[in-house]
């Protein structure tokens, strides 16, 4: 295994108990019940794409500021560069990890295909049940018994056709599975609408004005919609990913403030230490100094 899935994995994990762990050429991961070591409550961004399967128990945590619980039969994916943040494992919880790197996750082609990294994003967790559980433990199987095959001189391209031809399954089980327009209301709709925005667009503009224009309303409405659909308002939820983007760079990476800042697309390191420290209640240095 090369570098740079190693590091991901093994950064991650609980040095005492690992699980069964199995790759082929620092392109594909399986890890099978492992014992994580990351601290709950502190975000971290993704290498690369990640798939859990729920084979038993309970766990909760955040992805992209959004919270989920996940259990017995679900199925979540983390795609690559989102923020992650775990909250709690039950002791019992047991699941199997797919870890996709992105020159593998582009070799699969499926984007040429339909926008499944939308469909994903839209609704990364699902419970999967009958025919469509049955099609991820088969693919899971098959995973299983190839990768300990080194032999196998084909064993990567075996690996992307199955997983090409899982996901595209997955992408109409999905579309047929998602609420119906009439099962939520407008408002849901549209708050879903805007957080989705907000996911694409914060680094670069923390404007209400901007969302509001995207979605064709004004600025007091979609405040208004926000606030009474999800409990905060639209520029709490702004300034949710701002921030968590912000703490995730302050506490795991060696960049300056300075650079932070400027990837946030902040003005200068002063306007972004205000922000910051408005938001947070502390300035990035003391946050630095306090969490890493």
């Amino acid at each position: 295994m090369a570098e740079n899935l190693t590091a991901a994995i093994e950064n991650y994990l609980d040095r005492q108990s690992h699980g069964n762990i199995f790759s082929i050429d620092d392109e594909f991961g399986f890890i099978e019940n492992p014992s994580f070591d990351i601290l709950p409550n502190h975000p971290y961004r993704s290498p690369m794409a990640v798939a859990v399967f729920c084979t038993g128990g309970r766990a909760s945590g955040r992805l992209n500021a959004r919270s989920y619980n996940i259990e017995e039969g679900g199925f979540f994916i983390v795609q690559q560069g989102q923020i992650t943040e775990l909250l709690h494992t039950d002791n019992d919880f047991r699941a199997i990890y797919l870890l996709m790197t992105p020159s593998f996750t582009e070799s699969l082609g499926i984007g040429n295909t339909f926008d499944l990294s939308t469909i994903i994003a839209e609704q990364p967790y699902i419970r999967l049940e009958g025919r469509a559980r049955e099609a991820l433990e088969g693919y899971l199987t098959m995973c299983r018994n190839l990768l300990p095959e080194s032999s196998n001189p084909h064993r990567l391209e075996i690996l992307r056709l199955l997983t090409r031809a899982f996901f595209l399954g997955l992408g109409y089980f999905v579309h047929n599975t998602k609420p119906s327009d009439g099962a939520q209301s407008r408002q849901s709709e549209l708050t879903s609408e805007f957080i989705g925005m907000v996911e694409k667009y914060y680094r670069s503009h923390r404007n209400l004005r901007f969302y509001a224009d995207k979605l064709g309303l004004t600025s007091k409405h979609i405040s208004m919609v926000v606030k009474q659909s999800s409990g905060k308002s639209a520029m709490e939820w702004i300034e949710k990913y701002v921030i968590l983007d912000a703490t995730v760079q302050l506490t795991s990476t060696d960049r300056t403030i300075k650079e932070i800042a400027y990837d946030l697309h902040f003005p200068s390191q002063s306007f972004f230490g205000k922000y910051f420290c408005r938001v947070v209640g502390i300035s990035p240095t003391a946050y630095r100094n306090k969490y890493r």
